[in-house]
Formats: C-alpha cells, structure tokens, sequence
C-alpha cells in the first residue's frame, strides 16, 4: 500500500460522510425516507471503506513516521463518525419524525441551505453538463444529488447532464436558492 492510495482511501471517506451528512439534513427537512434510506446504505460503505482504510495505514507503520499515521486515522475516525450521526439523523426520519417549523425557520436564516427541485421540460438546465452550467461558480449552488426515475447518482462529476424531470439536491448559499429554483423551473416565476 503506497500513500497516494492511503490518501485516495481518506478522501473518500471525507466525501462519503459530507454527502452522507448533506443527505441526512435533506431527508428530515423534506421528510424524505427515501433519502434517509440511502444515507443508511452508505453506511455500510464508508464502515468497510474506514476498516480498510486503517488496515492499510498499518501496513506502513514501519516506513512512515506513527504520529503522522494517528493523525490520519484519527481524521478517518472523526469523518466516519461524522457518517454515524448522519446515520442517526436518517433513522430519525425513518421513525417518522419531520422537522419541526422551528428547523424550517433555521434554514431560512442559515447561510447555506438545502433545496429539493425537479428539472421543468423547458429548464435551461436539461441537456447541459454541471460543467457547462457552472452553478457553483455563478450562484454559488452545488448539485449533491440526482435522482433520475429509480437511480439516484451522489457528487455528480462536471461531466454528468441533467435532464428533464431529474430531481436535484442541491446545496449552497441563501442568495442562490431562487435563482436555482427559477432555473430549473422558469414557469415557477409566473406563479
């Protein structure tokens, strides 16, 4: 095991529990289960990825100094356990539980928020790539998730093109949320 597949190993982690986390906060504002059910399957993921992950950094005990290899395997415990509260959060939501009024009015002022939308046929955003539509940059709204009929795909690449009737997760600041929204639905303006 060399260290750029240790480190390729501990990004992963990272990012499976931020998307996990990002899930987990979608699901209880949205009351969605079926969001909450796949935070519950990454679980699984990131344990067995986090297991490996601290197998390998064993193996390089005797060629790579110990405290650097504590610190990174404390990192990996830290984002897995970020996972694990996620995990809770979800089973919250599968319980039935729905956020209170006052989570709704703690979006509303937080400085990031979460917004569920699907794409409009007449969307700009249908037939494009993330990477043409530059969201992130422009609005300054990240794609998390797509959920495209049955099949959901998370952290969706620069190359992934939404289409019509895709369903979005998307995650950035307050002052993006309309424009998103408008994006993917030009009709909403009029209503």
């Amino acid at each position: 095991m060399n260290q750029e597949r240790l480190a390729s190993m501990l990004a992963q982690i990272k990012d499976i529990s931020e998307m996990m986390v990002d899930l987990a906060y979608s699901a209880l504002i949205y009351g969605s289960e079926e969001i909450a059910d796949h935070v519950l399957e990454m679980e699984e993921t990131i344990d067995k990825l986090h297991i490996e992950f601290e197998l390998a950094a064993l193996e390089l005990r005797e060629t790579r100094p110990a405290k650097g290899l504590l610190g990174s395997i404390r990192l990996a415990m830290a984002a897995e356990q970020l996972g694990d509260a996620a995990c809770l959060m979800a089973g919250i939501v599968k319980k039935g539980a729905r956020a209170h009024p006052v989570v709704q009015m703690a979006m509303e002022k937080a400085e990031e928020t979460i917004v569920a939308t699907a794409i409009a046929e007449d969307s700009v955003l249908g037939g494009k790539s993330l990477g043409q539509l530059g969201l992130e940059d422009d609005i300054g709204m990240r794609i998390i998730a797509v959920k495209r009929g049955e099949n959901w795909t998370y952290n969706p690449q620069d190359s992934f093109i939404l289409n019509p009737r895709d369903l979005i997760i998307v995650r950035g600041y307050t002052e993006g949320r309309e424009k998103l929204l408008n994006l993917a639905n030009p009709m909403r303006i009029d209503e």
